[in-house]
């Protein structure tokens, strides 16, 4: 017969391992042959399609579910073929729309027949292109998904339309409105990766309780726990056809126990109540296949904060080992080592490593609020999370156990996770796998699980270090013990004087905090204090930092998910102990913001070189976690990036990996992306109020004006220091006729530039939970408090020119537009140097900065007798400041080139490179003020002001005093 297979049937030679893939091909052939012979013109139209002929002994060696459906209907596989699905990819929509053309019958018999012949016709094409190799593992998955949320809509729509025809709409009470059934796929379903021959978990809920509106009105809680009865029945009920899908219902509230379906208010209720840890992972998964329009608000209103917590939760860890305990328990019991699924190193480690990062994080970082674990995978990449080689190990061990897993439940279609333990199984699995043999196969399948247990095993029970691994300690410590008991187990710990640490931990117990402490945190708390004591007892000063540590323990509060932290990761504990010991600006700013203790995961922290890009990358990847936030929300989610990236810095400035025009570089870098952003955030916020403003250019063609920032002081000098507030100036460029918004609310541009700063200095400024992300002073505008907030640039160089002080050009040349359109701001460099070579009054010029300086030495110098204020006192910073600034307005006309940059260090080496300072004096300011500058750093990570003994710094004071005096002719004192 035409297109019939030829398959060599020569038998194994004597003695010689089975030539398993010939043989396999050969069954299929004769298979093949016996088919033919009982429909012989249906298989020979399927076997003139090339690719059908070709793929077939494969297919049907690898599926006896595939050859066994063909012999019996070869119908299947050629209506497959005359409609063209079997051999290309279809659309997401494609499978419901042919289930609503194909399904037919108004009976029930005739519907769950018509359903199951679909699912068979359906799974057959799935699991041709799957083995044939036509179709990848991402297909696969999804189409399996698309066919049950097809198969489980068309059954509600079916069975809802037949319960309202004998009882009536269902009515919310409070609304009158029409209440659907919104049915959650859970597990691998709600995540679009359903396996071949998967059950489907099912939650069903309903919005209101109310009731029927039909001539036999019943109330919605019976209207629906009806209507869930028939719809399980519709999928679930064994035919002669099989069945469509086996349904698990048991992930509802209260499992077997609880209603069929339930309310919203009462599954609300539910997971406030009653949720437990292991549901928060269920319904990480949970996806609405129904009444898609009633799930956003009930996501966002109840699932996601009960899955998703605003704060890092370790606590999960706890919860995790006791479910992956008792599945291994399960898997003992039952021999089920090689259980792809639930083994070792199976599928589920792989499930509960993500899923228990998504739980951890998710709550901040809403990249991860996903059901599909194929794309929050990637997403894992990236600080604390988990390293790149690590991701892309894991996910080709997911995407080669899931293959196998289908390849398993093709065979036969069933729920199978075991691996075959007879000979000819396993050559046909490893046949469907292109393996050359078993052993190959498992040396294959052993690679991937030993490499999910290895990350299992790091990330559920933390990394060891060899110094503080252990996850408790063997010396006995209970904070509750006697007080001379605590003093001998101190002193077993390591502490050469217990009676310092005794005292503290003693006003520890009696204090308030421990007072509030849950059942839950009093057990963290005990299982953390022994294991931290020992690495604190080991410090220089243990009582100072064990005080530290402790107020950051006081300062968490209940909120002891960052107790588990530490006690899931002994390196981050560590790292703690290390960085109180050496800074008390990293204690105060731990204990301000518990959130950074996140950063102490990152063993990078102590190691990776810090850049602006590295800033940038992260603060690009947070806006996708503020839109859809308010605005206090989203200055939260600022505020708590800038804590943490100053946090790294200052770690890095006090292991030394950052010199000191690096820090300042640093710190200036984070201030600008977050006016940046922040000005981002308010022109968004504006214009969806009042519309885009609009004016005419000079050509009379209308255009959009901006607002830029410009930015003086330490901010502009690129010179920021810990703590610095920002001296800010607001500037725009609308000009000329038309200056209004274009609505819904519209207003003069000058107004709606004016709420514009308003609006960014409000988001810089206001209080959150995360605390304020800078102090703002926009004093230095034209005019100072009273001048508009917001001027345009042409306002401002008229001010310049016209009414500006000395000691306005002097805070000029630290000026520099860091936020706006980059025209814009090239159009303010251009302005600021011809203000600073023209406007300048030079007649006066040391008289004005003589005057402003002493002035400012008398009211703002800190200093007692027998100190010195390294800022204002005499010899000071402000001095050197004074004198650069004081050289650069008196020759900018003359050499227009010294005003290119805005810090004091170029400023300097520009007044050397124009041979108006000399090289020696110019290297003597420099050298001077990184080392103020370097001993201003440290005081302000010790928490302390600008202040030091006079002792400190004589001759360089008395260097600069002396420079003074030689240029601005004037006696100065020093103190």
């Amino acid at each position: 017969m035409e297109g019939r297979l030829d398959v060599d049937m020569t038998q194994d030679a004597k003695g010689a391992p089975p030539d398993w893939p010939r043989r396999l091909a050969a069954e299929s052939a004769q298979r093949l042959t016996a088919a033919c012979e009982r429909a012989p013109q249906v298989w020979a139209r399927i076997l003139a399609c090339e690719a059908v002929r070709e793929s077939l002994p494969h297919v049907w060696a690898c599926s006896e579910f595939a050859a066994a459906s063909c012999s019996r209907d070869p119908s299947l596989l050629e209506g497959l073929l005359e409609r063209g699905d079997l051999l290309t990819q279809v659309d997401e929509s494609w499978i419901a729309r042919q289930l609503a053309a194909d399904v037919d019958g108004e009976d029930e018999p005739a519907l769950m027949e018509s359903m199951r012949l679909f699912r068979r016709r359906h799974m057959l094409r799935i699991a041709w292109r799957d083995i044939a190799g036509w179709a990848g593992l991402d297909e696969t998955l999804r189409d399996l998904s698309l066919l049950a949320d097809a198969c489980v809509e068309f059954a509600y729509r079916r069975m809802y339309a037949a319960m309202m025809a004998r009882y009536g709409t269902p009515r919310g009470a409070e609304t009158g409105e029409a209440q659907p059934l919104l049915i959650l796929g859970m597990g691998k379903l709600g995540g679009g990766e359903l396996n071949f021959s998967s059950d489907i978990d099912l939650v069903l809920l309903y919005p209101e309780e109310g009731e029927t509106d039909g001539p036999h009105p019943v109330d919605n809680a019976e209207f629906f726990l009806r209507l869930g009865r028939k719809l399980v029945q519709l999928l679930a009920t064994h035919t002669v056809d099989g069945f469509v899908y086996r349904v698990d219902l048991r992930l509802r509230p209260f499992g077997d126990s609880g209603r069929l379906a339930v309310s919203f208010g009462a599954f609300e209720h539910y997971l406030q109540q009653h949720g437990r840890d292991w549901e928060r992972y269920a319904y990480v998964k949970a996806r609405a296949l129904t009444a898609l329009e009633q799930y956003p608000a009930l996501y966002d209103e109840v699932l996601r904060p009960f899955v998703y917590r605003r704060y890092l939760d370790f606590g999960v860890f706890e919860s995790l080992r006791d479910m992956k305990a008792m599945i291994s328990r399960e898997v003992k019991r039952h021999d089920m080592q090689d259980d792809v699924k639930l083994g070792p190193g199976g599928i589920r480690e792989i499930e509960f490593i993500v899923q228990a990062l998504q739980l951890i994080r998710g709550g901040s970082d809403r990249r991860l609020q996903s059901q599909e674990l194929r794309k929050v995978l990637p997403r894992l990449v990236g600080r604390r999370l988990l390293p790149a080689q690590t991701v892309e190990e894991l996910q080709n061990a997911y995407g080669y156990l899931r293959t196998v897993e289908n390849r398993l439940q093709q065979w036969n279609d069933e729920q199978t996770h075991r691996l075959p333990d007879d000979e000819r199984a396993r050559a046909r699995l490893a046949y469907a796998l292109h393996a050359p043999d078993w052993e190959a196969l498992m040396r294959d399948l052993n690679t991937h699980r030993e490499c999910v247990m290895r990350c299992f095993s790091q990330i559920v029970f933390g990394p060891v270090d060899s110094e503080a691994g252990q996850r408790s300690s063997p010396v006995r410590f209970d904070l509750d013990m006697a007080a001379a008991e605590r003093l001998r187990s101190l002193t077993s710990l390591g502490f050469e004087e217990p009676a310092a640490a005794g005292d503290l931990l003693e006003q520890l117990r009696a204090g308030a905090y421990y007072g509030r402490l849950d059942a839950t945190g009093r057990r963290r708390l005990h299982e953390l204090l022994p294991r931290l004591l020992p690495g604190i007892a080991r410090c220089a000063a243990p009582a100072m930092v064990l005080a530290r540590i402790l107020r950051i323990l006081e300062r968490i509060g209940g909120r002891t998910v960052y107790l588990a932290l530490l006690n899931e990761n002994s390196m981050a504990m560590r790292r703690l102990i290390d960085l109180c010991a050496q800074s008390q600006f990293l204690t105060d700013q731990i204990a301000a913001q518990p959130l950074l203790l996140d950063e102490l995961l990152d063993a990078r922290l102590l190691e990776e070189s810090l850049t602006r890009a590295q800033f940038a990358e992260e603060l690009a990847g947070l806006r996708m976690t503020m839109q859809g936030e308010d605005p206090e929300r989203q200055v939260e989610i600022l505020r708590q990036f800038q804590s943490a990236a100053i946090f790294r810095v200052a770690v890095a400035d006090l292991t030394g990996r950052l010199p000191l025009m690096k820090v300042s570089d640093r710190l200036t870098d984070i201030a600008e992306l977050i006016v940046q952003e922040a000005l981002a955030l308010a022109w968004s916020q504006m214009t969806a109020r009042y519309g885009t403003p609009a004016c005419l250019d000079e050509d009379g063609r209308e255009r959009i004006p901006g607002m830029m920032v410009v930015a003086y002081g330490k901010l502009g000098g690129l010179e920021l220091g810990y703590g610095s507030d920002l001296d800010l100036v607001f500037l725009h460029d609308s000009s000329a006729g038309a200056q209004r918004t274009q609505g819904p609310q519209i207003v003069d541009n000058g107004v709606f530039f004016q709420r514009l700063g308003q609006r960014l200095v409000h988001l810089l400024t206001v209080h959150t939970g995360a605390g304020r992300l800078y102090e703002v002073d926009t004093r230095l505008r034209p005019g100072g408090n009273r001048g508009l907030l917001v001027q345009s640039l042409a306002a401002f160089r008229d001010y310049e020119f016209q009414e500006a002080w000395t000691w306005e050009h002097q805070s000029l040349l630290r000026a520099r537009a860091i936020a706006g359109d980059a025209p814009l701001r090239e159009q303010f460099e251009t302005a600021r140097i011809e203000i600073l070579r023209q406007a300048v009054r030079r007649d006066d010029l040391q008289e004005e900065v003589r005057r402003m300086r002493r002035r400012m030495r008398e009211n703002l110098s800190k200093a007692r007798p027998g100190q010195f204020d390294l800022k204002q006192d005499a010899g000071g910073v402000a001095d050197l400041e004074f004198l650069v600034q004081f050289w650069m307005l008196k020759w900018a006309d003359q050499y227009p080139e010294i005003v290119t940059f805005s810090d004091n260090i170029r400023q300097l080496e520009s007044l050397a490179s124009g041979n108006l300072v000399p090289q020696s004096r110019v290297d003597f300011l420099v050298n001077t003020y990184r080392r103020y500058r370097q001993r201003l750093h440290r005081l302000s990570l010790e928490g302390q002001d600008s202040v030091v003994s006079d002792t400190e710094f004589v001759d360089i004071r008395r260097g600069i005093v002396e420079l003074w005096d030689e240029v601005m002719r004037e006696a100065g004192n020093l103190r």
